[in-house]
């Protein structure tokens, strides 16, 4: 074979050696991006997981604030809703982009003040009328920290499926 020859068999394998890296870079760019795109939606449900049972604590916390209405520890009840709130108003800023548009833990935060306001200037009240618009209050708080639990939950599910 002549050096022209070979110079041509070499240009040729060289051409396809070429080809065929473009074509393997690629690929390999088609399937980092799909593991990108996977690694950026297995983090986003491990945000909300972690968002509803942040959630799901704060309603824990929320029930330990109405058991101490309802036993009338006054300063047990002030220092779980001052608590209770600090951390709700923490957790809402930084968990914003999860949470249900419709502001539930914005309620929370009002009812908690209302509590909170209520107890440690008027003590619990003498009469049961209310006392049980008071302890309704600490259940609504409850009853919206588990609702926004589970609804982040709920979404949580629909993005596995």
């Amino acid at each position: 074979m002549t050096a022209s020859a070979w110079n041509w068999v070499l240009a040729i394998v060289g051409t396809v050696a070429s080809i065929a890296g473009v074509v393997f870079s690629w690929l390999a760019w088609v399937q980092a991006k799909g593991a990108k795109e996977a690694a950026e939606e297995a983090a986003t449900t491990v945000r909300m997981r972690d968002t509803a049972d942040e959630f799901l604590k704060f309603a824990s916390d929320a029930r330990d604030l109405m058991a101490a209405v309802q036993a009338k520890e006054k300063d047990k009840s002030i220092d779980a809703a001052n608590n209770l709130a600090h951390a709700l108003m923490i957790a809402g800023s930084h968990r914003k982009s999860f949470l249900p548009i419709d502001d539930s833990h914005e309620l929370c935060l009002e009812n908690l003040r209302i509590v909170r306001t209520s107890i440690a200037s008027d003590g619990f009240p003498e009469d049961p009328r209310k006392m049980v618009r008071l302890l309704n209050r600490c259940h609504q708080i409850h009853e919206s920290l588990c609702g926004i639990s589970g609804s982040v939950q709920r979404q949580t599910e629909g993005t596995e499926g």
